[in-house]
């Protein structure tokens, strides 16, 4: 028997998608791809409208091409859309991780108070086939930003993983030879175990022995300021996935977000007297409920301004659940595209800058695939390398302007 998962949106889905694998494994079946798999799971996302269409057509496009394949359909969508009943069975976030006793059943298995019993307890040594593996450590968000409905996903009680859980649980990734781990959750500022908090955490992982290193997952300004210490220690990536959302203060206001403009450039300014390099990707909505041109104006300047290394942007997503889905002043689709393709442009503007001004510096690749005499990989900025090479995979190498170490050499 094979089977196949599909995962769609967040870092913490991508975790669960490792855990569901390890599940169908113990019960003996073998990975295969979605023409061939007996059993093909969707893990969705909901974040945006757009992101549970998309799900929902994944899903319809697996069943068309493999019309002998249980099609299995779980994640946030599930959520988003009660009256899913065009699959063999539909479960929900609670039960997707205890799949092997829900994947003989059919029909629909949905806890929607699942979050009120979930602690946290289960671990994953691996992602298939990656050297990258993510590290869930929290899950669920009470933070009622206005425009998420996360926690109408994930729940609003906060479940933090026990500190020796995970670190047993990234010792266990480190000898299975994975290179990177990321540290993602919910809201991974929210992390609390009896008192440990995301720096202890943090803290805790720098001291596995082992070739590794750590990159954090999002995070807002004001926590990771409380974090700046850490990163002098070389295990933790000078880079971190910052969630900005608007550039604006009026506008995060409304979004009742926890910081300002004030905040970001603070963060941005002091991590980089750590590191001059130091590089930061950013979330931004655009087209927020009453944004106005000034204010989308601001976000625009404020990132150019900052030189950020990446920018993730999307139109606003009216979500049910959400204080931001009855706000006057809903802003037209077309200005929502508009000012969404603006910021793209201002990200590939950025992103080959930063690519370029850290060209010359030492770097280290994690060397994730080498084809055809052609290396590619992250570098520990969250930049994308390519360059001849024709050693192994799953490693680090150190390059300039080019390679010049590689551990297969010693």
């Amino acid at each position: 028997m094979k089977y196949y998962v599909y995962t769609l949106g967040c870092k913490f889905n991508q975790y669960e998608s490792a855990k569901i694998a390890a599940e169908f494994q113990k019960m003996g079946y073998t990975g295969g791809t979605a023409n061939e798999a007996d059993v093909v799971v969707i893990n969705s996302c909901a974040v945006t409208k757009e992101a549970a269409r998309k799900s929902l057509q994944m899903a319809r496009h697996f069943k068309r091409i493999n019309e002998k394949a249980k099609i299995i359909f779980t994640g946030c969508a599930v959520y988003d859309k009660r009256d899913i009943k065009d699959f063999d069975l539909v479960i929900g976030n609670g039960e997707k991780i205890k799949i092997n006793d829900f994947v003989d059943k059919k029909g629909t298995f949905v806890d929607f108070s699942y979050h009120l019993k979930d602690d946290l307890n289960y671990t994953v040594e691996k992602i298939p086939n990656h050297t990258r593996a993510f590290l869930s450590v929290e899950n669920g968000c009470n933070w009622s930003c206005a425009y998420c409905a996360i926690p109408h996903f994930r729940g609003t009680r906060i479940r933090s993983k026990q500190l020796d859980v995970v670190v047993k649980e990234a010792t266990k990734m480190v000898e299975n030879g994975v290179k990177e781990i990321v540290v993602t959750g919910i809201n991974i500022a929210l992390y609390n175990d009896g008192g440990n908090d995301l720096y202890t955490l943090l803290n805790a992982l720098i001291g596995i022995d082992g070739d590794f290193r750590i990159r954090i997952g999002s995070i807002d300004p004001v926590s990771l300021l409380k974090l700046v210490k850490i990163f002098e220690n070389p295990k933790l990536c000078p880079h971190a996935h910052l969630s900005v959302q608007s550039g604006s203060d009026e506008v995060l206001k409304r979004m009742k977000r926890r910081y300002t403009s004030r905040d970001v450039i603070e963060c941005v300014n002091t991590l980089r007297k750590i590191n001059p390099f130091f590089a930061f990707s950013v979330d931004v909505i655009a087209g927020f409920p009453q944004e106005s041109e000034k204010e989308f104006g601001e976000t625009y300047e404020l990132l150019k301004e900052l030189e950020v290394s990446r920018i993730h942007a999307f139109p606003f997503s009216r979500r049910s659940h959400t204080l931001a889905d009855s706000m006057e002043g809903q802003v037209s689709t077309l200005v929502k595209k508009e000012r969404t393709n603006r910021l793209r442009e201002l990200g590939k503007m950025l992103e080959n800058s930063f690519a370029e001004k850290t060209k010359t510096i030492e770097k280290t690749v994690l060397i994730e695939k080498v084809e055809d005499g052609v290396a590619e990989g992250l570098d520990e900025y969250y930049v994308r390398r390519f360059f001849k090479y024709e050693g192994k995979e799953g490693i680090f190498v150190k390059m300039g302007g080019k390679v010049v170490s590689d551990e297969s050499l010693h």
